[in-house]
């Protein structure tokens, strides 16, 4: 988790209105992921030392109509209950009819009671654990760098020295984006891995003989991507020529290395004087999108049949 998530953070994001506890929003913290619509719980069920007791919850419309049937003294006490029950706090719509009584109860307390309007709930359920993402996803830093090519994110990486930063350089003049250099944060959300740069290298970049230029101000803005998918990763080695290069040619399938526990296509590029890598790179990102659109053919299978083919005609002459 790449810092605590206080209720203050939850609050300040999502323009909350505090209606009790405020004194407790940078205290209180957020250490499970997701939220509990806690309708079991309003019927009196708790199950001891689950993860949906620390879980911060949030009450709409669907509690809001179980918990009119009772009157008010029961429904004070239902509130006392999951008051009581160590989570971290209550937020509840402006569809949640029983605002008086709860925050009556959440006062008597002092716990934390947060009221967000929205249009609709599920949407916010969805925007607020995307946001839960930015703490609780698993989270990676790989010295490398970063570009978006084609709208695919492409982390390079190499041995230092061997031209990593000087072909991001070439490809940002050729119109791609950048996104980062040397230290690069890798998230995963949901199996989808997004990178992003240090903040404290955002828009740096490091080319020898020349020292760290800022991208954005020598490239302008209209250059940089905060962050990107991670879908293919470029691995540069140096080649002198007087060996065989043994690197994989691309195909319709791709290696496959682990980040983070997610697999992504993987392809290793030799490097070797008077060779312009940055085209190679390009080629190598739009032969993954024609796989990726499932209209990459077999070229050893196209090779065969054409093989076969010419010899069919010859030995028809």
């Amino acid at each position: 988790m790449a810092s605590k998530l206080t209720l203050k953070k939850i609050v300040d994001e999502f323009d909350m209105k505090v209606l009790s506890g405020n004194d407790r929003l940078t205290t209180n913290t957020v250490n499970v992921y997701g939220l509990n619509r806690a309708g079991l719980e309003l019927t009196g069920f708790f199950i001891p030392g689950s993860n949906n007791s620390r879980r911060i919850v949030l009450l709409s419309s669907k509690e809001s109509a179980y918990i009119s049937q009772f009157n008010e003294e029961t429904r004070s006490a239902k509130y006392d209950a999951l008051m009581q029950e160590g989570i971290p706090g209550i937020i509840i719509t402006q569809k949640y009819g029983d605002v008086d009584t709860i925050t009556k109860v959440a006062k008597k307390h002092d716990f934390p009671l947060m009221q967000v309007n929205v249009s609709s709930t599920s949407e916010f359920t969805q925007k607020i654990l995307d946001y839960f993402d930015n703490f609780f996803a698993p989270t990676q830093e790989v010295h490398g760098s970063l570009v978006n090519i084609y709208g695919q994110g492409v982390l390079i990486t190499g041995k230092s020295g061997i031209g990593k930063s000087e072909m991001v350089i070439e490809l940002v003049k050729s119109n791609h984006l950048f996104v980062g250099d040397d230290r690069i944060i890798i998230t995963n959300k949901s199996s989808i891995l997004y990178g992003k740069s240090s903040p404290v290298l955002q828009n740096l970049i490091e080319v020898r003989g020349i020292g760290i230029m800022d991208m954005a101000k020598t490239n302008g803005y209209q250059s940089i991507m905060d962050i990107t998918t991670i879908d293919l990763v470029v691995d540069l080695f140096q080649w002198d020529g007087s060996k065989e290069d043994t690197s994989e040619r691309l195909d319709s399938t791709y290696d496959k290395t682990d980040i983070l526990g997610v697999k992504v296509p993987y392809i290793r590029i030799p490097v070797s004087s008077g060779r312009n890598v940055s085209t190679i790179v390009e080629a190598a990102v739009s032969q993954l999108k024609l796989v990726k659109s499932g209209n990459a053919e077999n070229i050893v299978e196209l090779m065969d049949k054409r093989i076969t083919q010419e010899q069919e005609e010859e030995s028809g002459n």
